[in-house]
């Protein structure tokens, strides 16, 4: 522990004030993921926020410079994980009890800039067979824009022990 604190002093010491509220944000995701307000630590450190409806899942996510790339706007990886989140969270919710999804094939197509302070990904299932789910996400900035488009193909599979 006193090396973790050790270094936690010297990245403070060298930090910006950029630098700092990043690491703020972390750490206030990882104390919420410790109460249970996540899932998962990636879901903690991009502060994504849920709402599983009957119909559809939506996911945003605050668009800070700690998703962003070396272009300084959101990295597609970052979207297509908003993506994937919101799109194999609505497919398990849809599951009978003991299974659950995981992705099978994806597809995206990146549309515009996400330059808005939030992106909001919906995802809604297109077919749901007894073995796979055919679900269809978009993502768009807080203004409505759309930035992208996705299809992806969900695997139904018991539910890891």
């Amino acid at each position: 522990m006193t090396d973790l604190t050790e270094q936690f002093r010297q990245v403070l010491a060298r930090s910006t004030a950029e630098d700092r509220k990043m690491l703020a944000d972390w750490l206030a995701g990882f104390e919420q993921k410790q109460q249970g307000a996540y899932s998962t630590y990636l879901n903690a450190a991009l502060q994504m926020n849920r709402e599983l409806l009957d119909d559809r899942c939506i996911i945003s996510l605050p668009n800070t410079p700690f998703i962003h790339n070396s272009l300084g706007i959101p990295h597609g990886g970052i979207i297509a994980t908003l993506l994937d989140t919101a799109m194999g969270t609505l497919a398990s919710s849809r599951c009978p009890e003991g299974f659950v999804t995981v992705t099978s094939t994806f597809n995206v197509h990146y549309l515009s800039v996400a330059d808005t302070s939030a992106l909001i990904a919906e995802a809604h299932i297109l077919r749901a067979g007894r073995h796979m789910m055919i679900v269809e996400g978009k993502v768009e900035k807080s203004d409505g824009e759309l930035v992208a488009h996705a299809t992806g193909s969900f695997f139904i599979i018991p539910t890891p022990q």
